[in-house]
């Protein structure tokens, strides 16, 4: 069989928002332009009948759609210089402009439709201004242009860039004289929202100089057009809010916000915990083969399906108010669900293909659009084994093509991201080639990761510390299964797994080669220059004190840089603000000064999401990086 290539990623196609408009089913198709260095977009129809596909619209640079009162909607930024934003139907017929930059509309009552965009607290009554008006702000906005100035917190947003001053805010629209209508603060930044019988409901967080942790949950009356707050929030991460059967839910954690999230029903100024949960209800199961927007909650004859990882795949379930269910079963991964009728759909990936749409939950194949790309090429299979380290360290092994048993190999270790999120029997384009290349790649769910419950992926008390003794407990078990050569490893992951693979080089010289991806050296200045610090301010406390700083420096791999000797690549983003570019400088300068072989492969104008949503020209020139790296030191 013929190995997979670096280049094959050229000729991948990635599935998203699936929905289901007049008995059939559409969803969005994106393939690499290696051209333009970009990617093009097409919409699919996909027939319910005789599962007939056929693409109705596209293809184009980006294909935003989705369904409102039984037809497609198709929306379109505007193209001049003021903000705004067009939709049209399928057949190119323009029926609305909203003077903001605005995503789907919901149908809110016989009145009005409800709208989220995006406001700027410079100008928050920017839609009500003349078109006269629009062009003196943008011209005073061009003349900023060379300044940065900041005073909130936080102040940027990974693939959002600087984000000071600006709002998600909620609008109603007028369905007869399309009028526009703010009905959130200026200072109020929406999280989501949903309607039920004509009124709103939504979970904001409003501020004007530093934004908390806690969302607050607020409903509108369009008839009285008054606000009332329903939970006054001080101690819950809300991570959404729900209607099922016209009763209001929270999804929340009162420890941590990394804790699994139970359903609470908003009542007289309270939650009361109606259904006990440890699961996160989004898709975790990394891949490098997705791209696009998908749906972690739909709604069916008034219950709730969302997708929740649980161990090593990701599933449906229904609450129904009361209780959660399980909808599907089965290795892989379910990356977005809609109903047409009483069937479930999904785009999944199942069996080592990339995406393909499938009938749940017997996940019949209904589309072949990713076949011929696989065909008569090595996919290895990856081959599930553990370990035990106070718990089961579940992972995996792919061998390498033409594998001999009489051979020894060298292999790569890869680490996940999250670090709350977890590896499955999904295809991983990356692993591929490096199986296709003659290594063992092996990758396992240490702690800290998704899909075992709370403690298992207790953040605070495993992350730099067992997790660590779980990986390598990991390789050692691999190498007693494998023919592998122990002078030819290496290791390589990115965010979590960069900062693992950062921990590893300074804490064992087992491995000939280290590729460490948009990773974390240290803990304490990532915190303040982090957006995602935000979210872990529970984390030992606020390193402003001596006390919390050491606790945060003792997790951070620069402290013990004076024991690293391994070869490092560093791969970082110039627009990464997750884990920003200075992480991997400070590691890489370390390792200089002490002689030790480094490099950085910077991306300008890349973010966060590089290995899975860059630029393709980017995406390939990272691979190459990193893959030529780690050979040229194991061969």
């Amino acid at each position: 069989m013929k190995a997979i290539d670096l280049d094959l990623m050229k000729k991948y196609r990635y599935l998203s928002n699936l929905y289901a408009v007049d008995g059939g089913l559409y969803f969005t198709e994106t393939v690499a332009d290696i051209e333009n260095n970009d990617y093009t977009q097409c919409l699919h129809r996909l027939e319910s009948s005789d599962k007939k596909d056929s693409v109705v619209y596209g293809p184009e640079k980006r294909v935003s759609s989705f369904p409102l009162q039984g037809r497609v909607v198709i929306s379109k930024a505007g193209e001049g210089e003021t903000l705004e934003t067009n939709y049209y139907d399928l057949n190119g017929r323009q029926w609305l402009k909203l003077p903001l930059s605005s995503g789907e509309i919901k149908d809110l009552n016989d009145e009005y439709y409800l709208v989220s965009g995006q406001t700027d607290r410079r100008c928050p009554e920017y839609y009500r201004l003349s078109e006269e008006e629009k062009k003196a702000f943008h011209a005073s906005c061009k003349e900023e242009e060379d300044y940065l100035v900041l005073d909130e917190y936080p102040f940027f947003y990974n693939g959002a860039g600087f984000i000071n001053g600006l709002r998600e805010s909620l609008f109603t629209v007028d369905k007869k004289t399309n009028g526009l209508e703010r009905i959130t603060p200026e200072t109020m930044n929406v999280e989501c929202a949903e309607v039920c019988n004509g009124k709103v409901y939504y979970l904001g967080n409003d501020y004007e100089s530093m934004k908390t942790m806690y969302a607050s949950i607020y409903c509108y009356d369009p008839k009285t057009k008054e606000t009332s707050v329903l939970y006054k929030n001080e101690k819950a991460f809300i991570s959404r809010i729900l209607i099922v059967h016209d009763r209001l839910f929270a999804m929340a954690a009162f420890d941590t916000c990394i804790s699994g999230h139970s359903f609470y029903e908003v009542k007289e100024g309270d939650l009361v915990l109606t259904c006990k949960s440890e699961w996160m209800f989004y898709n975790s199961i990394g891949s490098d083969c997705r791209y696009g927007k998908t749906h972690g909650l739909i709604y069916k004859d008034g219950d709730a399906y969302l997708i929740t990882v649980d161990q090593e795949k990701s599933i449906v379930v229904c609450f129904d108010g009361e209780k959660l269910t399980r909808i599907t079963e089965g290795e892989g991964s379910v990356d977005d669900m809609t109903f047409l009728g009483d069937d479930l759909y999904v785009i999944a990936m199942k069996n080592m293909k990339l995406q393909e749409v499938y009938e749940a939950p017997a996940f019949e194949q209904l589309t072949t659009l990713n076949e011929e790309v696989l065909a008569d090429r090595y996919v290895a299979r990856p081959e599930r084994f553990t370990c035990f380290n106070e718990d089961e360290i579940v992972g995996w092994a792919l061998k390498p093509i033409d594998y001999d048993p009489n051979k020894k190999y060298p292999m790569i270790l890869d680490i996940h991201g999250g670090p709350k999120t977890a590896y499955g029997e999904v295809f991983y384009h990356e692993m591929q080639v490096w199986a296709s290349r003659g290594y063992f790649v092996i990758f396992c769910n240490p702690h800290c990761s998704d899909g075992k419950g709370d403690e298992f992926a207790n953040y605070i008390k495993h992350y730099g510390a067992t997790d660590y003794f779980d990986i390598m407990a990991f390789v050692d078990k691999a190498l007693e299964l494998y023919p592998i050569d122990p002078e030819r490893l290496a290791v390589t992951g990115g965010s979590y797994g960069g900062y693992m693979t950062n921990w590893i080089i300074t804490h064992t010289d087992r491995f000939k080669a280290a590729a460490s991806q948009r990773s974390i050296s240290n803990r304490v200045a990532d915190f303040y220059y982090s957006d995602y610090s935000y979210d872990t301010t529970y984390e030992n406390g606020i390193p402003l004190d001596s006390k919390a700083i050491d606790l945060f420096w003792d997790r951070s791999p620069l402290k013990y840089v004076e024991n690293a000797v391994t070869p490092t690549l560093f791969i970082q983003s110039t627009q990464d603000y997750r884990c920003p570019f200075p992480e991997a400088l400070q590691l890489f300068s370390a390792l200089k000064w002490k002689g030790v072989e480094t490099r950085i492969c910077g991306f300008k104008g890349e973010n966060h999401e590089l290995s899975r949503s860059g630029k393709p020209l980017h995406r390939l020139r990272r691979l190459s990086e990193i893959t030529d790296w780690l050979i040229s030191h194991t061969s």
